[in-house]
């Protein structure tokens, strides 16, 4: 799942890094901006998995609930550049969800609704860098391949 996740990013200029949960995330974040190039998306690495049978008894495709920041940075920290790169990354990550939504269904057995619940809020102003973008959340259909 984190392996679509991140061929889908990719596609649309998207470098996803997988982030650990027990660190201080502006501590990584710093380390993160100075070895990748921006954008960027970081998730955490304990992904909650949900499984459930279906009427029948057949397991269905587990799911998934993934947390992602979507972050670039702005020319400079004036208010109305900070709160532009936060569009800016909002609209790439509905780009984001769409190539991810198509990829799964062409990649994966799961074919209808392979991502739900999607949300994000925007993020003008983000950590020490002050790194503009968006926090979104959505539940991801995995592939099931027993």
């Amino acid at each position: 799942m984190l392996t679509e996740i991140k061929k889908a990013a990719k596609e649309v200029g998207i470098t996803v890094i997988i982030a650990e949960s027990d660190k201080n995330i502006n501590d990584q974040l710093a380390n993160i901006v100075r070895q990748e190039s921006l954008p960027l998306a970081l998730s955490s690495w304990d992904l909650k998995v949900d499984l459930e049978f279906d009427e029948n008894g057949h397991l269905k495709n587990p799911t998934v609930d993934v947390t992602l920041l979507l972050i670039d940075k702005a020319e400079d920290l004036l208010r109305a550049n900070l709160e532009a790169k936060a569009e800016e990354m909002g609209n790439l990550f509905i780009r984001f969800i769409r190539n991810l939504k198509r990829h799964l269904i062409e990649n994966t057995n799961v074919k209808e609704n392979p991502i739900t619940g999607i949300s994000f809020t925007y993020v003008p102003s983000f950590g020490n860098g002050k790194h503009s973008g968006v926090l979104s959340t959505f539940k991801i259909q995995m592939n099931l391949e027993c």
